[in-house]
Order: C-alpha cells, then sequence, then structure tokens
C-alpha cells in the first residue's frame, strides 16, 4: 500500500487547499461535524466528536416529494435538490468510517436509494486513527482497529514529526496527486513506525466482547426484561450510532400543501412499527432485544455484517451506564 508523510505544520496548508475546491466537513467542536471555511475552524482532539458524521449522507431529516392539494386532486414536485458538490469528510476515526460500507448496503441491497448514493460517491474519506482510544471502544473485537482502514480512502497516522497517510483507494490516491507538492515520500523507517503504534493502540483496548454464541441467544429468556428495566429509552445510542438506519416517513405541511419527509427513528420507541392493527412489540423489552439482536444477529444473517463498529458512544453517554459489552455478554448466557 502506498504511502505518504504530511508534515505537522503542512496540516493546515492542505485543509486550506482542499476548502478551495472542496466542501470539506470536519469536526467542529467537542459534539459534531460541520462544513468549514478554514483550517481555523477545525476542532482536532484525542477523542472522536459525539456524534458521527452519520448525517452527513444519511440526513436526520430528508425531503423525499411535495405536494399541493387542490380539492380531490394531488399535484405531486420532487423536492428542491441542491447542485451535487464533491465534498471530502476530513478527520473521522476509522470506526466511523468502517460504518460507511455497512449502511452502503442498508440502501442498496433492494432498491437502490439515489440520494444516498449521490451523496456517498461525491465524498472523499479522509480518516485519523485513534492514537488515545476512548476507555468505551471495543473495535477490535469487531475486525476494526484504532488505525484500521474500512471505509477510508486515505488514512492519517499521528507521528511524532507529522503524520503517516496510507493510500486506500483510487480516490485516495488522485487526492493526493492533486496536492502532491504537500506530501513526501514514506519510507521503511516510517512504516514499520506507524505498523509498530497500530499494535500498541490495539493493545490498549483493554475491554473485549466475544460474539460467539450470541446466535443462539434465548428469544424467550427473562434476562431481557431485566436488562430493559435500566433502559429509559432515551433514544440517544440509536442517534449516536454510526450504523444505525431506523427511520420514519410523515407528511408535515397544512390542508394544502405539505412535504412527505424522512426522518431518523429508534427500534426501541412505541410508535416505531406500530400500525393500525396494533404494535407487534408492545413491551419496552420487545423492542429492546429487537435491537440487541437487530445489529448483532438478524442483519449479519441477512447482510454479512455486524451492525456494530464497536465505537463505544451507547456506553459513553448513556445517562444510565447501560454498557453494551455487558449486555452481549448476559444475552449470550
Amino acid at each position: 500500500m502506498e504511502a505518504r508523510i504530511l508534515k505537522r505544520e503542512r496540516l493546515s496548508q492542505l485543509i486550506d487547499a482542499f476548502i478551495e475546491q472542496y466542501e470539506v466537513i470536519a469536526p467542529t467542536d467537542d459534539s459534531s461535524y460541520g462544513i468549514i471555511g478554514s483550517a481555523s475552524e477545525m476542532h482536532l482532539t484525542k477523542a472522536k466528536p459525539a456524534k458521527s458524521p452519520k448525517d452527513f449522507l444519511f440526513p436526520q431529516r430528508e425531503i423525499l416529494i411535495q405536494y399541493v392539494l387542490s380539492g380531490e386532486q394531488v399535484a405531486l414536485a420532487d423536492p428542491p435538490v441542491p447542485a451535487p458538490v464533491d465534498r471530502i469528510l476530513f478527520g473521522t476515526r476509522p470506526c466511523d468510517a468502517a460504518a460507511f460500507p455497512v449502511i452502503d448496503q442498508v440502501f442498496g441491497w433492494d432498491e437502490v436509494d439515489a440520494a444516498y448514493f449521490q451523496r456517498r460517491e461525491r465524498t472523499v474519506v479522509v480518516s485519523i486513527a485513534c492514537d488515545e482510544p476512548c476507555e468505551t471502544c471495543f473495535c477490535t473485537s469487531l475486525g476494526g482497529s484504532p488505525a484500521g482502514i474500512e471505509g477510508s480512502d486515505l488514512l492519517l497516522t499521528p507521528l511524532r514529526e507529522g503524520y503517516h497517510v496510507q493510500i486506500i483507494t483510487a480516490r485516495g490516491q488522485a487526492l493526493v496527486e492533486q496536492y502532491e507538492r504537500l506530501f513526501q515520500e514514506s519510507d521503511r523507517v516510517r512504516n514499520r513506525e506507524r505498523a509498530a503504534l497500530e499494535d500498541t493502540w490495539r493493545d490498549a483496548i483493554a475491554e473485549t466482547v466475544d460474539l460467539a454464541g450470541i446466535e443462539g441467544a434465548d428469544f424467550e429468556s427473562p434476562v431481557w426484561e431485566t436488562l430493559a428495566q435500566a433502559c429509559v429509552d432515551c433514544g440517544i445510542c440509536t442517534f449516536l450510532c454510526p450504523t444505525c438506519h431506523c427511520f420514519d416517513i410523515q407528511d408535515e405541511g397544512d390542508p394544502n400543501r405539505g412535504e412527505r419527509v424522512r426522518v431518523w427513528d429508534a427500534c426501541t420507541f412505541y410508535e416505531y412499527t406500530r400500525t393500525h392493527a396494533g404494535q407487534p412489540r408492545p413491551t419496552h423489552h420487545r423492542r429492546y432485544r429487537q435491537r440487541i439482536m437487530h445489529k448483532f444477529r438478524y442483519y449479519p444473517e441477512n447482510l454479512g455484517k455486524v451492525l456494530c463498529v464497536g465505537c463505544g458512544r451507547c456506553i459513553q453517554y448513556c445517562p444510565v451506564q447501560i454498557d453494551l459489552r455487558a449486555v452481549l455478554e448476559a444475552v449470550k448466557g
């Protein structure tokens, strides 16, 4: 795999060069990502933002159609679509980048979601390795790494004097070539340094999860009721998760005109999957069971990937301190 070196003092220069030709999305504070207008607006810290960058590909609210009612007639129109732009998602962490290939399958396995893939195909993902993994991270248990390359076009790994830049895809190669003047060639010493650092960071993730046996979890076990008693059903774990993709479709407007929109939802909420015939999961523990089983059993059975990348946000930000790792161990038993 080809690699380059980016001197630390050239990072801001590179970001400002990106901004001249691309829409650049990067961490803007401890909470979230945003579109930046200069390198000075970027907020890079040891910790990843509380929110993943998922909503730049799968917006929290998206208009599907617009409608106008006139008597018994309904006129439909496509929503105004902004001109497509080429974007660089910079500073995402390897766990968040690894989530993109997972949700790609959701939006393309039967019908292709054109709006999602237009955004996806016009977005270059430039990730930064986690040199201080959070204590709630467990990416290594799911095949990931603090310096994993899945889903990234380029991966920057912090070294003593700058960043080791791994070129992962053709899009990443084209981006490096476009700004070749800012990079230097890597060498065996720096490549070995990067590999040694990745080993160190992997070893720093002490908590692990063994998913072996989750496929045999007892669907009717009383443990589900016990686990669900702690959950307050706030949805934080779902909305911060980089792979959760449940949504609802609603009509918003007045008696004359409106919009049909797609909005994020959560499978633990009572209204989710409720129909005129009733709620097929009327109790909280059944909906909680659905969330766990979908992520770790049904989704792998159907699409071959676990619906989790081990980012640990659901553990870190849960207001009642539910630890997903402990939940998985409990339901296996």
